[in-house]
């Protein structure tokens, strides 16, 4: 009967083994995902901050939050769009074209990072059933918020010869 116990144990001790180590597997990689949105130094990386500023304007339509929150005071906007070149008036566009746009979405396609430059790849869509508007983002990070932007933007053809897609 005591080597059936001693066997028992053994197997449970082998079970609660296999369990820790499941745990410790999973917190390690939680870890090591989540430190890949921090910089070295704690902050997010410019990639991560870009996204969470664009989800903040544009997806949950809160530009004026979102400057506030991740635009460097001395931010310079490379735009046409933008009048004067400032946070301001690139503010005062979006929430217009906020307004002004029946359903606007925009989707980040891909988002690349290189240092403190981040370019996104969006497809804006200004209403449901609207063709959608290929945007390039580029965003300049300096100490932990956006200094610059400039856009590319192009309307989708509508008989395009290639093929392939535009996203």
């Amino acid at each position: 009967m005591s080597y059936y116990c001693a066997s028992g144990f053994a197997d449970w001790l082998k079970f609660e083994r296999l369990e820790m180590k499941n745990i410790v597997v999973v917190i390690l990689a939680f870890s090591l995902l989540s430190r890949s949105a921090i910089a070295a130094d704690g902050n997010q990386t410019p990639k991560h901050l870009v996204l969470a500023f664009y989800k903040l304007a544009l997806t949950d339509f809160k530009p004026k939050e979102a400057f506030a929150e991740y635009v460097a005071p001395d931010f310079i906007e490379h735009s046409a769009d933008s009048p004067s070149g400032t946070a301001q008036s690139t503010v005062d566009f979006l929430t217009q074209l906020i307004k002004t746009s029946p359903q606007p979405k925009w989707e980040v396609v891909r988002a690349i990072a290189e240092g403190d430059m981040v370019f996104l790849h969006v497809r804006f869509t200004p209403a449901a059933g609207a063709s959608p508007i290929i945007v390039g983002e580029i965003f300049r990070v300096r100490n932990g918020r956006i200094a610059e932007h400039w856009d590319i933007i192009q309307h989708s053809p509508e008989h395009p010869v290639n093929p392939n897609s535009l996203f």
